[in-house]
């Protein structure tokens, strides 16, 4: 197998290094050792710095905003969240819920998201903008991020907007599309906007990171804030032994003890052909030799699905989470993948790669994109949660 990582990151300084080495502890060299110990109170002004934001909040001096309808109705907001930074599978959760709200509960549903990595986060004013209104994509990744482009993708029929303030995005959600219920995707953080009801995933490889709160681990937020989580989900719960999930479980019910907990493992559905987005069996790449490539926080556990597809993992890149990929890039790829029978992705890359992919004739004969899902323990029983946040008042038409 080759791993190539980026050229100009020194193999120390890799992202297995600096988090399994240097936060977690594996490095024990005196390096190491001193770089945690200036990692220590830097997180510490962190913590102090969150709490003395959340302070007010908790004392009742600020409020949270709520949104309304015209009549003065509240409309129901349901948050996707994490604690820590990195992947847990917010995005298929927010799809998840979001398309059971629609095709179960039969609510109107828009989806707020940040639009991280788009032109729109790094340089504009942060104002709202329409990524899809349910029928037509009217911004593309290059402006408004991966994630949302996605989401617009998965879920036809449902509007996606995206800004940095969920207040603005959701008031223009409410004039324009009138929702039953906005869901929020990775908004755990983002306190200053009321919800009803806050899902937070866990990595049940790692629930709680090191312990230690940004810079010196993982985590946006203590463990101790998950007390605020209505529901905990425990992702990649097939990868822990049983013992190790019971532990969490018992974590989490003396943090949280009000939060209904359930285990999600990600599950593939199909590949995708980028060139035509035809869907193939899951079966199509076994034992063959691919090149995997992807932009994301967790790439390890990407290429642990891809082999449990059996196929023959030969190359390996690694790019940073919500990488913004130039053609240059893409044609390394495709020649170092020259002579394997397929090069594979993401769906969050392939929003972003398949207009610059190659199209000569050197390059690799398929490039697809493996499809996966959250699939639940108990779908009907957070389909009752669900239920019960939406409520059974519907809202008017929107006005055309």
């Amino acid at each position: 197998m080759i791993y190539l990582a980026a050229p100009s990151t020194p193999p120390e300084w890799t992202h297995e290094a600096l988090v399994e080495g240097v936060l977690h502890g594996r490095d024990t060299r005196l390096r190491a050792r001193l770089v945690r110990g200036l990692l220590t109170p830097l997180a510490w002004l962190h913590q102090i710095g969150l709490e003395t934001y959340l302070l007010p909040y908790r004392m009742g001096l600020r409020r949270r905003c709520r949104l309304r309808h015209a009549d003065g109705r509240p409309v129901r907001v349901v948050s996707i969240g994490n604690l820590a930074s990195g992947g847990t599978g917010k995005t298929p959760m927010a799809a998840l819920v979001a398309r059971r709200l629609g095709e179960e509960a039969k609510c109107r549903v828009v989806v707020l998201s940040r639009g991280h990595g788009g032109t729109g986060d790094r340089e504009g004013d942060g104002a709202p903008r329409i990524v899809s209104d349910g029928a037509r994509m009217l911004l593309g990744p290059d402006e408004a991020g991966d994630e949302p482009v996605l989401l617009a993708q998965l879920l036809p029929g449902v509007p996606v907007i995206i800004g940095r303030d969920r207040r603005r995005s959701g008031r223009l959600a409410v004039q324009r599309f009138a929702p039953d219920v906005i869901v929020l995707d990775d908004a755990l953080q983002f306190w200053q906007l009321e919800r009803d009801l806050d899902i937070v995933l866990l990595d049940a490889r790692r629930p709680f990171d090191n312990g230690h709160v940004l810079p010196r681990g993982l985590l946006r937020e203590p463990p101790r804030h998950l007390k605020r989580a209505h529901v905990v989900v425990l992702t990649r719960a097939d990868r822990v032994a049983p013992s190790e999930l019971e532990e969490t479980r018992r974590r989490i019910a003396r943090i949280a003890p009000q939060a209904e907990v359930f285990t999600a493992t990600h599950a593939p559905t199909a590949w995708v052909r980028l060139r035509d987005n035809a869907l193939l069996p899951l079966d199509a790449l076994r034992e063959r030799d691919v090149s995997v490539f992807a932009g994301i926080a967790d790439f390890d556990s990407f290429v642990h699905s891809v082999e449990a597809l059996g196929a023959r993992t030969v190359v390996l890149r690694r790019f940073g989470d919500h990488h913004v990929y130039e053609a240059d890039e893409l044609a390394s790829v495709a020649e170092k993948a020259a002579g394997l029978d397929a090069v594979v992705t993401t769906e969050k890359d392939a929003v972003k790669v398949a207009p610059l992919w190659p199209s000569n004739e050197t390059a690799p004969p398929l490039l697809l994109a493996l499809r996966i899902a959250l699939k639940l323990d108990d779908t009907p029983r957070l389909m009752r949660r669900l239920r019960a946040v939406a409520g059974r008042r519907r809202s008017p038409p929107p006005a055309p």
